[in-house]
């Protein structure tokens, strides 16, 4: 087992395997697919009240903020190891509060009704 201080180390070094670049591609389309997909939902299953358009906005931008950010990490130079997992876990986070927010819209705006 690494030690921390090996750990960190290594997280500081740049990303320079080819599958591993290929796969943060991979995990950033599919938050950005993601993303579409509860703009879809919200749409089709919600009545248009108080903050759905606000919420839909918000998740389109995340949706390009998340398509302009898998282009950019596929093509970049070698990004360190630590940035690759910063820029991962905000957009997958916040895709994933996006969705429960969602579903959350969605359940309020049914029993309102």
């Amino acid at each position: 087992m690494k030690t921390l201080s090996k750990k960190i180390e290594w997280y500081k070094e740049a990303e320079t395997r080819r599958w591993k670049r290929i796969w943060s591609f991979c995990e950033l389309l599919f938050f950005s697919l993601s993303a579409i997909a509860i703009v879809f939902v919200v749409n089709i299953y919600g009545d248009g009240t108080k903050l759905q358009a606000v919420f839909t906005l918000f998740v389109v931008v995340l949706s390009i903020s998340s398509s302009c950010g898998t282009a950019a990490l596929f093509y970049a130079n070698p990004l360190k190891r630590w940035l690759i997992q910063i820029i991962i876990f905000g957009f997958g986070g916040a895709v994933g509060i996006s969705a429960v927010a969602a579903f959350l819209m969605l359940e309020l705006q049914n029993i309102s009704t």
